[in-house]
Order: structure tokens, then sequence, then C-alpha cells
């Protein structure tokens, strides 16, 4: 586990959490839709194009360029994972989540994803605030913190009461460095030890 903390997990007043690796189990999540997708094509030889269709949507959308997906793509992409996010949800950090959020802690999810399905698929856990990069605020993937900084405004609360807890080093990490806000990035497919 990285991190950058400089007070106890109760004392902060708001926590962001990334989504994609973060509340769910990645690598498990990949496998089963590898194998869900290699199926249906399978026996759908006629639409392999659609197949193209996803891995470019994918790559156009990492390069920067966050076009809203079409039905097709919501439902590879956001609507047939949510089965695989339930199962392989994190357990630990949802529960201290949800235990943080009973204390007062604001919970705010942020992904580089549309997330409303996955989290959805999450539930009963809920979050009292969700942002994604393609909203009309934001338009950037991390690192960029652009994102980062218009949750700060909209929480209106000082960075220095707000963490963010994410996986990657390279994207969660250094997007809250780049704003001034403590961090944890989390080492999976373990669960995090996280004390409140």
């Amino acid at each position: 586990m990285n991190a950058s903390l400089h007070k106890k997990m109760t004392e902060y007043k708001a926590i962001v959490l990334d989504m994609d690796g973060t509340l769910y189990h990645p690598f498990p999540v990949r496998i089963c839709m590898i194998f869900e997708l290699f199926f249906h094509y399978s026996l759908h030889l006629n639409k392999l194009s659609e197949l193209f269709r996803i891995q470019n949507y994918r790559h156009n959308y990492e390069s920067g360029n966050l076009q809203t997906p079409d039905s097709h793509i919501v439902y590879w992409m956001q609507k047939k994972p949510q089965k695989y996010v339930r199962f392989f949800r994190n357990k630990k950090l949802i529960e201290f989540a949800q235990t943080m959020q009973q204390r007062g802690t604001k919970i705010i999810v942020y992904s580089d994803y549309p997330l409303k399905e996955k989290l959805e698929a999450l539930s009963p856990f809920t979050a009292d605030f969700t942002f994604c990069a393609n909203d009309v605020d934001i338009q950037c993937l991390k690192p960029d913190n652009k994102g980062l900084l218009h949750i700060v405004n909209v929480l209106n609360l000082p960075v220095e009461d707000i963490v963010f807890i994410g996986n990657r080093f390279d994207k969660d990490a250094l997007c809250a460095r780049k704003t001034g806000m403590d961090y944890l990035v989390l080492n999976h497919p373990f669960s995090p030890k996280i004390k409140s």
C-alpha cells in the first residue's frame, strides 16, 4: 500500500473512492468478461465487427476522446459486467466506507468511466456524490486533476479534509498529489487493511 496521509482516516470529512479496481477487484471481472465476449462472438461470427467497435471505443476513450457510448457499448462495458462487479466487490473497503458514512463522512465515487450501472451492482452501498470523467464540468481522465479540483469545489471543504483512495499510483495518486490531497493506493487482489 502506498499512502500519503497526514491524519487518521476517522479525521477526514470526505473520502473520494475510485471505482474500477478499487471498489471491486478488476482482474477476475476482466477474465469473466473475456469469456463472455469469446463465447458470444464465437456463436455470432457475423457480428465480429461489434467486438472491434468495443475495442476502438475503449482505445479512443483512454486517449482522451470522451465520447458518449452507444447502446451496444453500454451493454458490454457497463451493464453486462454488473453481476461480476457485485460478486467481486471489495467487501472490506465497502464496509469501511459505509461505517465512515454512518459517522458523517461524505463518500464520493469518482471514475474515469461511466459508473451508474457498476454503482447499482454494489447496492446497498451508495455514495453521497458521484463524478465521472465525461461529466460536463470535468471532461478529462486522471491523472489530470481538473476532476478532483471540481470535487473539492462542490464539497466546499479544505483539501486537507479529503482523502482519495484508488488503486493506481500513476493515475489516482498522481491526481491527488497535483491537487494537494492525501491519498491511499490499495494493492490488489487483496482487500485493504484500513483502520477506521
